[in-house]
């Protein structure tokens, strides 16, 4: 099994770098992971408490972010917003920001699921303690919206870990970037692609264990908020 795995060290440049890729994958994915959640929540906020223009305004782009691939996402990224704006974006910095667009518009819809199912008297509790708005949602909403989302929010993870395999295309030496070079050097597909598949699996494992903790935390502190 090992010699299958190795065949005789043909794939020690593959096991030379998958440490370094695996930490630019996890880098990428949990920037753009949190940077995503940071705007999806203002932008579920924005969208159940302004004005229509603004809700139309999120609405609209929740749609192209969901409408369009996350490959000619990537793309716009690294070519098209540094000519606009005149800035100098590394590939990686491209691409995180990329799929922190990306993963806002489906956790802001998360978001806003997870807040329709909490009690509108909660909030009106709150307020009628003198609470100030952005008082509520910090202490009393935005808790429970997120012990709600968990799993659906691993999810969201999980989908965005795999997608950042087309970071790719854009020059950034991730896992799948190092898989694709190593099988052209080696010719050795099956044990290439397997090894790789394990080291996402890996991750992967260690983020949805990591989920079912907090989850079982935050449980403890807000036992009435299933």
């Amino acid at each position: 099994m090992i010699d299958f795995l190795t065949v005789h060290g043909a794939l020690s440049p593959f096991y030379a770098g998958v440490l370094g890729a695996a930490m630019v994958t996890i880098l990428a994915s949990t920037t753009a992971f949190f940077c995503g959640l940071a705007l999806g929540a203002c932008l579920m906020i924005v969208r159940v408490t302004c004005a229509r223009p603004f809700g139309y305004l999120i609405r609209l782009y929740v749609s192209l972010m969901r409408g369009t691939p996350l490959l000619i996402q990537l793309l716009i990224a690294f070519y098209v917003i540094p000519s606009l704006l005149g800035l100098d974006f590394s590939p990686l910095q491209a691409g995180i920001l990329a799929l922190t667009c990306n993963t806002a518009a489906y956790i802001s819809e998360i978001l806003r699921a997870a807040y329709s199912t909490v009690s509108r008297g909660q909030a009106a509790a709150g307020r009628s303690l003198g609470m100030k708005p952005w008082t509520i949602w910090w202490h009393i909403l935005l808790p429970q919206v997120f012990h709600r989302s968990l799993p659906p929010l691993t999810n969201e993870f999980t989908i965005l870990l795999k997608g950042s395999s087309l970071l790719s295309i854009i020059s950034v030496v991730e896992l799948s970037t190092l898989a694709r070079n190593v099988n052209l050097q080696s010719n050795l597909p099956l044990q290439v692609f397997i090894a790789t598949a394990a080291t996402y699996f890996v991750i992967l494992f260690c983020a949805s264990s990591i989920s079912r903790f907090l989850e079982r935390r935050i449980a403890e502190v807000l036992p009435n908020a299933r």
